[in-house]
């Protein structure tokens, strides 16, 4: 356990900071098609864990490589709206390690046949960060796990890289 002092203080801000972040830097990416600002959230390789939501392993890339795959999840959604709940917990497991986990319910928005859809997924992320000399906290691996699904489910096979007219 570390000390509470200001530099804790400073760390634990720059983490909330950091995953608050994570999630309106996803909804910039998609809103505008530059995905730099979601890129930056992570260290240079991250590990990315959605096994429990997507069903694929988990993998460790260039943080460019974790950007472009947030960009093909989404394109078939108009819009994304992720609403991060402040930090359930921070766990510092030494002065430059971090363990955090966040709620979010994240909001997918869609058109059927010109008929407006929403598939919204409640969950719990579990971010182990790393505080690196040049580039201050940043996010070494993330892990998504579902609690519960709403709206049209079509929704969770888009993201998973279905497309109509595909098996």
């Amino acid at each position: 356990m570390r000390e509470k002092n200001l530099e804790y203080t400073l760390d634990w801000i720059a983490i909330q900071e950091l995953v608050a972040e994570y999630g309106q830097a996803i909804d910039h990416g998609k809103d505008t098609g530059d995905w730099s600002r979601w890129e930056r959230v992570f260290a240079p390789e991250v590990t990315s864990d959605y096994s429990r939501f997507m069903g694929v392993p988990p993998s460790t890339q260039p943080r460019a490589v974790l950007a472009k795959f947030g960009d093909t999840a989404l394109e078939c959604f108009t819009r994304v709206q992720h609403s991060t709940a402040n930090t359930v917990r921070t766990e510092f497991t030494s002065g430059i390690h971090a363990t955090v986990m966040a709620y979010a319910e994240v909001s997918h928005f869609f058109k059927l046949d010109g008929v407006p859809q929403e598939w919204t997924l409640v969950g719990r992320y579990t971010h182990d960060v790393v505080k690196t000399a040049a580039e201050g906290w940043r996010i070494q691996k993330v892990l998504l796990d579902p609690i519960h699904q709403r709206g049209n489910l079509l929704g969770l096979e888009f993201v998973k890289g279905r497309r109509f007219g595909t098996p």
